[in-house]
């Protein structure tokens, strides 16, 4: 493991996969999954990691891409098209906040040491029970999201398999991670539970208690989610790391364009 990487091994002893600690630690986290969709971890990366992370990052805030769109919840495809325009569920959703692609952040990074070790990626394999890689993507592999205040991630559900981030900074104010776990299945789309959600009247909305330093697991087909819009700073910082099933994955033109406003394709 590289030497700036100061990660609480005691706590989370994914360094040697094969010590019973971390067989139970890998059961736990499957568990979390099964149940809510949801596996965190606080506390993974170091205090002082965290804070010189942050402090580095949050100086290329004001020159970062914005990031501004209006997208509905779920794919076009999977909405009901006998659903009238005004309908909650064709409603779409404010995203806003600056991103920091993979090629803009610190080579000597505690998080780019972090995604670039392969002792991440194997405990990631163990716990989803499949081989899975560190995706090829020049721009977004590792990318960080920042939202000052009224900068918001609207709800949605994901087209991603999982996603692994790593809060880097929390707002005073705003910018929670929000969920219904599991809320719908091949099934049960869920419109009614769905609107209910959008319309504010939800009980089921839960929110995660995520603190800097917490490296979550999300499973985000079947769970709506947003991030609550940000009413005080400081700017909500958080790092987003890409796996995939396949080797060499590098995301389209088109996703590299909307998350960082450049593309390495030709």
């Amino acid at each position: 493991m590289p030497a700036t990487l100061p990660l609480d091994l005691d706590r989370y002893p994914i360094d040697d996969l094969d010590n019973p600690a971390a067989h139970a630690l890998i059961e736990r986290c499957r568990g979390q999954l099964d149940r809510e969709g949801l596996c965190m971890l606080p506390g993974f990366l170091g205090p002082e990691a965290v804070s010189r992370s942050a402090a580095e990052i949050q100086a290329q805030v004001p020159d970062a891409f914005r990031k501004e769109r209006a997208i509905v919840a779920m794919n076009e495809s999977e909405i009901d098209r006998s659903h009238p325009p005004d309908d909650p569920l064709r409603t779409a959703h404010r995203h806003s906040m600056r991103t920091i692609a993979y090629d803009l952040i610190d080579a000597a990074s505690p998080i780019r040491a972090l995604y670039e070790w392969d002792g991440l990626t194997a405990f990631l394999s163990a716990v989803l029970g499949y081989p899975v890689y560190r995706c090829a993507d020049p721009l977004i592999a590792l990318m960080i999201s920042a939202m000052e205040p009224g900068g918001e991630q609207g709800w949605h559900v994901d087209d991603n398999e999982f996603v692994v981030s790593l809060l880097l900074q929390k707002p005073a104010k705003g910018g929670e991670f929000e969920y219904v776990p599991l809320i719908r299945s091949d099934d049960d789309p869920a419109d009614d539970r769905i609107r209910r959600v959008f319309r504010g009247t939800s009980d089921e909305v839960r929110v995660a208690p995520l603190e800097p330093g917490t490296l979550a697991l999300f499973r985000g087909t079947r769970s709506l989610h947003r991030v609550s819009p940000v009413v005080e700073g400081p700017t909500r910082l958080i790092a987003l790391l890409s796996f995939d099933r396949e080797p060499g994955m590098v995301f389209p033109a088109k996703a590299q364009l909307n998350n960082t406003g450049r593309t390495t394709h030709v």
